[in-house]
């Protein structure tokens, strides 16, 4: 039997993860000279084999692991097209063209992966005021994969994992819907290092 988080702790994961994504959302659009707006995101536990088996399309998966502050790692996941869009654009082209029709390549998934980077990058800075504790976050890895297998084989040992959802709309090219994947106790870490931190502050 895993921990059972709180209401206070589940909110606490979203406030933080509200203010990360829309911290990796400005360094985003400044990268992709895009607007882009994502959603306050929703937080759930949900259970690792069922939401393995859900996933049966390709994704591309961003594992970032966090070195200081913090242990664990994080997973963002994103549908095939949609990292490709982001590709298109960090190429140079419009999100629509160019690579549409292709293959997911190295070039994609390089492209990605600086994307992603500079993202997690100002989600990690972020996290550090919000936690009052130096964050760092060792260079992303994606992957492109079929089904949620690796998930299940980054998170061993998990029975339930943290699940933020939110949509992130790049500009008038795209709505995405995206995931980011906690195990149990990072995401515990996080919620009782803020509320030590907002306690702090009350007191």
């Amino acid at each position: 039997m895993g921990y059972v988080f709180s209401e206070m702790e589940i909110d606490a994961i979203g406030e933080i993860s509200n203010i990360c994504l829309g911290n990796s959302a400005s360094a985003l659009s400044k990268l992709l000279n895009q607007n882009i707006d994502i959603t306050p995101p929703k937080v759930e536990i949900v259970e690792k084999s069922e939401f393995t088996s859900d996933v049966s399309t390709k994704k591309v998966f961003v594992k970032v692991n966090y070195v200081e502050g913090v242990m664990g790692c994080s997973i963002l996941m994103l549908d095939e097209q949609d990292a490709k869009a982001i590709a298109d654009l960090m190429m140079g082209s419009n999100g629509h063209g160019d690579f549409a029709n292709m293959e997911l390549s190295e070039l994609h998934l390089s492209a990605v992966s600086e994307a992603m980077n500079q993202m997690m990058g100002s989600a990690a800075t972020s996290m550090s005021i919000m936690l009052d504790r130096k964050t760092d976050i060792s260079t992303p890895e994606t992957k492109h994969m079929t089904n949620g297998q690796y998930i299940g084989y980054e998170f061993p040992k998990e029975d339930k994992l943290v699940k933020v959802s939110f949509d992130m709309k790049i500009g008038d090219i795209f709505s995405s819907p995206m995931v980011q994947i906690y195990p149990h106790n990072l995401g515990k870490a996080i919620s009782d290092l803020f509320l030590m931190k907002k306690a702090r502050e009350k007191a």
